[in-house]
């Protein structure tokens, strides 16, 4: 009996000193969680071009090696020692983020250059085609936190280098593009005044970012043109087809019909549904012969009762087919509505007297 209650004793101490080690742990966790180390970064993200593209494995390998090589180059001319940077490999290039550097206040701007120029130099004697490539270079600057990652070692998060990857995403090979925090820094120095070009990009979850591309005619190792991704897009000659005319005839005949049961949740999906079939029932009418088959007519009652009946389907099912008619006929001429695809507007009145006049006869009002 008394064996028992000592080894009670014993389980109860041995399960509180768990306890108490746990809770010693996890107060840990909580101030590492709590207190971030935050740092002022300026970061240099590089992507080589095409690195995969008709290249082999051990040129992709030379690659990296080559450009690890310049950029510790570049780094020790501007006698940045180990403790005020971090290199995070990306695959494909790396981050070089720069910590608490101050002066030059361009340094971000002159080591990415020096990169550039080395690169031209490289591949001016390179003769394996392989082993030339390009980089293209997104720079931006934050407050972010140091972290530790899976491997142990010190790395970044933070909006900053979030926005240094968008903002390289939108280069073209050997172009620099900087987020609004390093321009707004620079854009004030004479030397820097006119040297920027301001875009406006959507990226990733659709956030809008103002981003400025650094040009200087005089280096030729600096891709000075447009970002392909802000060349406009040449317009091309666009003619409604029949189908798309005859969706833009129902939704201004039907408009008041439209008004009354657009509502809110299914109800603009199974508008977009009916006016879609119709629109297909019109063009398979005036395509009937004497001794043809007859047409297959999707909708066969009054346009309420047909809507009351799409209603009454399962909403995925009415979802989808609203995206099919978008996908197949809607999508190209949705400039042409002033609400998503159910009011036309006056653009879309004068495309549908432009290209289609005979279907535009048909118009009950204009």
């Amino acid at each position: 009996m008394r064996l028992i209650k000592w080894k009670r004793k014993a389980n109860i101490k041995s399960a509180k000193s768990r306890t108490a080690a746990a809770r010693g742990a996890l107060g840990t966790i909580k101030r590492t969680i709590m207190e971030p180390k935050t740092i002022e970064a300026k970061h240099i993200f590089i992507d080589i071009v095409n690195y995969t593209y008709n290249r082999s494995v051990e040129a992709q390998t030379d690659l990296i090696s080559f450009l690890n090589d310049y950029v510790n180059k570049a780094l020790e001319k501007y006698n940045i020692t180990p403790d005020q940077r971090l290199y995070i490999p990306t695959g494909d290039g790396m981050c070089i983020s720069l910590i608490n550097i101050y002066t030059p206040y361009d340094i971000h701007i002159a080591i990415s250059l020096d990169i550039l120029k080395q690169i031209q130099a490289h591949n001016d004697f390179q003769n394996d085609e392989m082993r030339k490539f390009n980089i293209r270079i997104g720079i931006n600057e934050n407050i972010d936190n140091v972290i530790i990652d899976i491997n142990g070692n010190q790395n970044i998060s933070g909006s900053g280098i979030n926005y240094a990857s968008r903002i390289e995403g939108l280069c073209d090979a050997g172009q620099i593009i900087v987020g609004n925090s390093v321009y707004e820094k620079l854009v004030q120095r004479e030397k820097y005044m006119k040297s920027f070009v301001t875009y406006v990009a959507e990226v990733k979850h659709n956030v809008q970012l103002k981003v400025h591309q650094y040009k200087n005619k005089d280096l030729t190792y600096l891709n000075n043109e447009i970002p392909s991704r802000f060349k406009p897009v040449p317009k091309m000659i666009f003619r409604l087809n029949e189908i798309q005319a005859y969706y833009l005839l129902n939704c201004i005949n039907n408009v008041e019909f439209i008004l009354k049961n657009v509502g809110s949740g299914q109800n603009q999906y199974s508008l977009q549904t009916l006016l879609g079939q119709l629109s297909e029932d019109f063009y398979e009418k005036t395509k009937v012969t004497m001794l043809g088959p007859r047409p297959t007519i999707k909708v066969n009652r009054q346009l309420q009762e047909h809507f009351n009946h799409i209603q009454s389907v399962d909403f995925w099912i009415i979802c989808d087919l609203s995206t099919y008619y978008i996908e197949k006929y809607l999508f190209q001429i949705k400039s042409f509505f002033s609400e998503p695809y159910l009011i036309v507007n006056e653009s879309g009145k004068e495309k549908l007297l432009e290209d289609q006049p005979e279907i535009a006869k048909q118009l009950k009002i204009m």
